[in-house]
């Protein structure tokens, strides 16, 4: 018979969780996320296995707009409307559409306060893009060709 002492949560020892920094208040420079090869679907490894996490502001902000880029609006629940791009509609628009869906996707997200597509080229069943994305804490130049 089990134990009826214990019950069906653990208990949690939660001193100091007030000391613990949320995402939204965290300082720009210290922001990170997992890094993911989107061209093979998987998560980034480290040496030891493990997911790897950006090591700089450039990283992260360039792992958020892939993350953006490679996420179809309206398809998650779990985001709301202003999370992703419309890349299923993509080949029935013309350029200067899809640099507009590109560039409000991606300054909806917070950290994201300018982002600019310098370049775009169709060559299905890619598109190769550059973007200039300005952040709270720094810029970087993103070239990545997306698969539509």
């Amino acid at each position: 018979m089990a134990d009826e002492t214990t019950g069906f949560f653990p208990d949690l020892a939660l001193e100091g969780m007030e000391d613990i920094q949320l995402e939204s208040t965290a300082v720009s420079e210290d922001k990170w996320t997992y890094m993911i090869d989107f061209r093979n679907r998987r998560a980034v490894l480290d040496d030891s296995g493990r997911p790897r996490k950006t090591r700089t502001y450039e990283e992260y902000l360039m792992q958020t707009a892939l993350k953006i880029l490679n996420t179809e609006r309206f398809q998650y629940v779990v985001y709301d409307e202003d999370v992703g791009v419309e890349k299923s509609e993509w080949s029935n628009w013309e350029d200067n559409e899809i640099k507009r869906d590109i560039e409000e996707a991606l300054v909806a997200h917070p950290e994201i306060q300018a982002a600019e597509v310098l370049y775009l080229d169709r060559e299905p069943p890619e598109m190769h893009l550059k973007i200039r994305l300005t952040g709270l804490a720094g810029a970087v130049d993103l070239e990545e060709a997306v698969v539509l």
